[in-house]
């Protein structure tokens, strides 16, 4: 049996542009945290997903499927899925999950797919899928299937995720985002920068989503939570198209303020990668 583990991941740069060929064109920095998803694969007859809250609509199977399809192998996979990271929260479970499905496919039929052919694959499942193969600190492009790995000498950042109980739906919050021509290539440079000079300030300035606002606008509770911690004077991010945000090496004192405030709320300790 194999064990994969399928790592989340937060936002620190999110610039969304206008749409081409059906899709929005993205500048997307993202960078992996400890939260994850467990896999195991062994061999089957047929593709089975075990512990499978998707049925029907499952991205591991399509990812098995997607594998069989272009190695011409006959064969099958078990997959248990232990499901950690909430859906629908912009922490991109589901891709990352499909990701894992191809690299463990790979390892467990020998197939020697190149990390480069595996990222090309994945861009058939999703946008953002091709990430998690190297699950490393990378900027993603086009519309976020083209992954260049960053250079990261970044220390470890505890982070608290807040998650609302309600989710928000990833195309919704697109088709009523509307790009307003503003160039982030001063802020993404400097994000670079932080990654590679540890530079936790200049990292903290110069975070952004532009998909924040609109996030905001759909979820009440989002903008509850969101709009609470900014007038207590609590630096507080959105991750991805939401409705989680996050918060930065917070202090003790700031935890137990989120904890009280939120305790209905879905809140995770872990760190960046």
């Amino acid at each position: 049996m194999l064990k994969l583990k399928a790592y989340a991941k937060i936002n620190l740069a999110l610039e969304v542009m206008d749409v081409k060929d059906g899709y929005h064109e993205v500048n997307n920095i993202m960078i992996p945290i400890s939260l994850y998803d467990e896999l195991e694969f062994e061999k089957y007859d047929s593709i089975y997903i075990e512990n499978d809250i998707f049925k029907g609509n499952n991205i591991i199977e399509k990812a098995a499927k997607l594998f069989f399809s272009y190695t011409k192998i006959n064969g099958g996979v078990k997959v248990k899925l232990n499901k950690n990271i909430p859906s629908e929260a912009g922490l991109a479970g589901g891709s990352s999950d499909g990701a894992n499905t191809l690299k463990g496919l790979n390892i467990l039929y020998d197939s020697k797919l190149s990390d480069e052919e595996l990222i090309e694959l994945s861009s058939k499942l999703g946008s953002d899928v091709g990430f998690f193969i190297k699950s490393t600190p990378a900027i993603c492009k086009g519309r976020g299937e083209k992954v260049f790995s960053l250079d990261s000498n970044l220390d470890s950042i505890k982070l608290l995720l807040i998650k609302p109980n309600t989710g928000l739906s990833t195309k919704l919050v697109y088709e009523n985002y509307k790009y307003l021509g503003e160039s982030k290539e001063v802020c993404i440079s400097n994000i670079e920068k932080a990654l590679k000079t540890n530079d936790f300030k200049l990292l903290k300035d110069n975070i952004f989503n532009d998909l924040a606002k609109t996030s905001l606008s759909l979820n009440k509770d989002m903008k509850y939570i969101y709009d609470t911690l900014k007038e207590k004077g609590i630096d507080v991010y959105v991750s991805g198209s939401g409705p989680t945000m996050y918060l930065l090496n917070p202090t003790e004192d700031e935890v137990s303020i989120c904890k009280e405030l939120f305790k209905n709320e879905i809140l995770i300790e872990c760190n960046t990668l």
